[in-house]
């Protein structure tokens, strides 16, 4: 049985990381940031059209969980993880499945070279379009995914790293995650 409490302090952190301006909520101008951010490091407008295309997926995967996206709505941080509680009851499968896919679409649009490498630089882009550009926490993230010797981590790790933060279980990677990210202020 999952440790309810753990997987509710994940999402706040989640949701900490998805409300790009910090206003509290979550809403369609966090999203259209985040697809003008990641747009932004594509020169070919058909890479930028497919990323963009995967970013829709992965917000309206993410916020709506399975319900018909409606971005007029704002979410906080308490509906937010209500959101996830009543979805992982109900079908804790299903909800990590819809993760791992909404993670999907969110590396396929941050892997702007396609190579499904990922060095720090190429690291580091990816979290300024969260607004997350700090070079501290994007370090000791980086480094709990686990570079290898060219400080490079592939997709699949960072496919991994993220569902274990959305929706794992794992209280010994969570408690690691989050005195990490206590050390640097984060938290």
């Amino acid at each position: 049985m999952a440790d309810q409490g753990m997987l509710e302090e994940k999402w706040r952190i989640v949701f900490s990381l998805i409300d790009i301006n910090k206003d509290g909520v979550v809403s369609s101008a966090d999203a259209e940031f985040c697809k003008r951010t990641f747009g932004e490091m594509f020169a070919d407008a058909d890479k930028k059209a497919v990323a963009v295309a995967d970013l829709d997926r992965y917000w309206d995967t993410l916020i709506f969980l399975g319900k018909t996206p409606d971005w007029s709505i704002e979410i906080n941080g308490d509906k937010f993880v209500e959101n996830f509680a009543e979805a992982f009851t109900a079908d804790k499968t299903g909800t990590q499945t819809s993760i791992s896919k909404a993670l999907n679409h969110l590396l396929a649009a941050a892997d702007i070279d396609g190579t499904k490498v990922f060095t720090y630089e190429k690291f580091f882009k990816f979290h300024e379009a969260f607004n997350l550009a700090n070079d501290v926490v994007v370090r000791t993230t980086f480094n709990l995914i686990g570079p290898d010797a060219n400080d490079a981590c592939s997709l699949d790790q960072m496919h991994q790293f993220y569902v274990e933060l959305f929706v794992g279980e794992n209280v010994e990677k969570f408690n690691a995650l989050k005195s990490a990210y206590k050390s640097v202020g984060m938290l």
